[in-house]
């Protein structure tokens, strides 16, 4: 199934500001409720995150946000599980902070259980953490049951890493063959959880950096993503421009916004 989502205008975005608990960063891996409120916060914090990102991974090899408080009311919306590279994993809950993630505003325009299994550098072909930590294969065990899985990926998979733990640059046929793999070992894994493939939810956000090798892996996500093939959901999304993006690659407050909304749309879409 493939949905197209991007025709919208910016001023459509308009997200309902919900609060969320002033997140912990635990070194071991959490599940994470998205709720009430913390202050806004800056730039600074915003780079003490990410350095805190790089440093979990070390640790931990999965990356997932803190608990929320044990009095608070439970979610009444859906279980939702992220497994995604830096463009999940470098931002946290934190509404009106420019740490603030889209699977964070997401889940809180949902008011969702979401849970994130992602690791900065990662991908379908690569191990993140500088060739020393995990592929997205690698996580499947930790999938449990849930009513949608979004795989965020695709920023990293023109890249492999070797024996010895270097990166090194795949050939096309390496990287069409390495996610298809991985799209069919999850597709195994969904099955057997009894998750249905159509809320597999696929998307692949890309900045104006490296477009043209983006063009590639969305080209092949999206096959593989096929009924033909795998019988998941495919999410377009348009091409990030700088103003909605950190540096051409991670997205910004607006940006993150967008992808934000993109999957709410593609969540209510999915039969």
């Amino acid at each position: 199934m493939l949905l197209n989502l991007t025709h919208h205008r910016d001023k459509e975005l308009n997200l309902t500001s919900c609060s969320v608990v002033q997140p912990r960063r635990p070194a071991t891996p959490t599940t994470y409720d998205v709720r009430t409120s913390p202050p806004t916060r800056g730039l600074l914090p915003m780079l003490r995150a990410l350095a805190l990102s790089v440093a979990a991974v070390v640790t931990s090899t999965v990356v997932l946000a803190a608990p929320a408080n044990a009095a608070d009311p439970a979610p009444t919306g859906p279980s939702i599980i992220v497994v995604g590279d830096s463009i999940t994993s470098w931002f946290r809950d934190e509404p009106g902070s420019v740490s603030d993630g889209w699977w964070a505003m997401l889940g809180r325009e949902l008011s969702a259980s979401v849970r994130t299994l992602a690791e900065a550098g990662s991908g379908m072909n690569v191990r993140g953490n500088k060739c020393l930590g995990t592929t997205y294969g690698q996580r499947l065990q930790a999938l449990t049951k849930v009513d949608y899985v979004i795989i965020q990926g695709g920023r990293n998979d023109m890249y492999g890493c070797t024996s010895t733990n270097t990166k090194k640059t795949l050939t096309k046929a390496q990287q069409k063959k390495g996610i298809g793999a991985y799209l069919d070992r999850l597709g195994a894994r969904v099955d057997a959880l009894g998750i249905p493939r159509s809320h597999v939810l696929l998307v692949s956000p890309w900045g104006k950096a490296d477009r043209k090798r983006g063009y590639r892996i969305q080209g092949y996500m999206r096959l593989f993503a096929n009924r033909k093939h795998e019988g998941f959901t495919y999410v377009e999304t348009r091409t990030l421009p700088s103003r909605m993006t950190l540096d051409d690659k991670h997205p910004n407050r607006e940006g993150a916004a967008y992808l934000a909304e993109t999957m709410r749309r593609a969540i209510a879409s999915a039969p």
